[in-house]
């Protein structure tokens, strides 16, 4: 029998950190979690008294050269060409020494991850950019999985017409991926409608009346025919009764995996929007890299510590989560050492042995 106590070798906890990637999964979630609380910490401190040049929507810190224009560059540190200077300064002619902003500036002393087409610090946006991407995911794991619960455990409690009811609303959505509609949605009238956290509720709506209730009301069918939910019916349970008291706890674990991926699927969902520039959120990831992207054409190149920094903001952000439902998987299905008892591994083992024998 499983340990009730959570830190028991047997226990959830234990079983989590058993598995080394989910060990890494919650360290980078813990580093971007304390990204939220690091921006108004280093903007009340270190960076008092300069938020005009580390605001992360209105800051501007791009160092002034002076270059000389020309009709063909061949030396880019000494030299600009005509029209990228008539872009940036009317009044240019060729042979003049003309002073500019260097707008996106590489990494530096000052700027770590130097600064995008505007003159803002790419690292002061990365670090305010974990805050909305953090309403994003959570809103969209915890109203998934009470959607995905409630769908689930409704057809496993209910059968007959609940059940082919809720089982067809899941085929129809399932049919517009929630990544997929979200970014239609935003790209609509209804874009002004989505911040984030309305994004997030959204696409949990969506995702756990769909792919998520599908797969959790699989289990629930199963764990209703278990003999002690029969035994809880002959002693008189019915209705949400039955479902709070004995179908809910055992659907807790699996439902925690259904938030994971959730997560991943919001915000990736959130910053292509943004990269589409299809929302109104400045300091959002995807935001960051449409900066980079959207200006190439002005600027003659692309900045690549911009787009690098979006991107593995993004990246890392979603594998944290990722990481964490291997573990999280461990703890569903009753941790790695029970896994190993069922007759599957037990049959591989003992051809193991028989091989060696041989």
């Amino acid at each position: 029998m499983r340990s009730r106590n959570l830190f028991a070798p047997d226990g959830p906890v234990r079983i989590f950190f058993r598995n080394p990637l989910a060990v890494v999964g919650l360290t980078i979630i813990v580093i971007f979690a304390l990204m939220v609380v690091i921006h108004p910490l280093l903007m009340n401190t270190l960076w008092a008294g300069e938020e005009l040049i580390y605001d992360p929507v209105f800051g501007n810190d791009a160092p002034i050269v002076e270059l000389v224009v020309v009709e063909e560059v061949t030396d880019p540190t000494r030299e600009i060409e005509l029209i990228e200077a008539r872009i940036r300064d009317i009044t240019s002619n060729l042979g003049d020494v003309k002073e500019f902003r260097i707008q996106p500036a590489p990494p530096s002393g000052t700027h770590w991850f130097g600064t995008d087409v505007f003159g803002r610090d790419v690292f002061s946006m990365v670090l305010y950019g974990a805050w909305p991407s953090f309403v994003v995911g959570l809103s969209a794991a915890v109203v998934a999985a009470i959607v995905a619960v409630i769908m689930s455990v409704a057809s496993a409690t209910f059968g007959g017409r609940t059940d082919r009811t809720l089982s067809r609303v899941s085929d129809v959505l399932l049919l517009i991926p929630a990544p997929l509609a979200m970014i239609i949605l935003a790209g609509g009238s209804t874009g002004d409608f989505l911040t984030p956290l309305n994004f997030g509720m959204t696409y949990g709506l969506l995702a756990g009346a769909s792919t998520a209730a599908i797969v959790l009301r699989s289990h629930a069918l199963s764990t209703a025919q278990r003999p002690f939910i029969d035994a809880a019916r002959v002693s008189g349970a019915r209705g949400w009764y039955l479902a709070r008291k004995h179908l809910i706890p055992h659907m807790i674990p699996l439902a925690a995996v259904t938030m994971v991926s959730a997560v991943v699927g919001a915000v990736v969902a959130h910053g292509f929007a943004s990269w589409l520039a299809y929302s109104d959120e400045l300091s959002n990831w995807g935001a960051i890299m449409f900066t980079a992207i959207g200006f190439a054409s002005l600027q003659g190149t692309l900045a690549w510590n911009v787009l690098i920094a979006g991107a593995a903001a993004i990246s890392l952000f979603c594998a944290g989560f990722y990481l964490v439902s291997l573990g999280l998987k461990d703890v569903a299905f009753r941790g790695s050492e029970e896994r190993r008892q069922r007759p599957g591994w037990v049959r591989r083992r003992e051809n193991r042995n028989v091989g060696s024998l041989v």
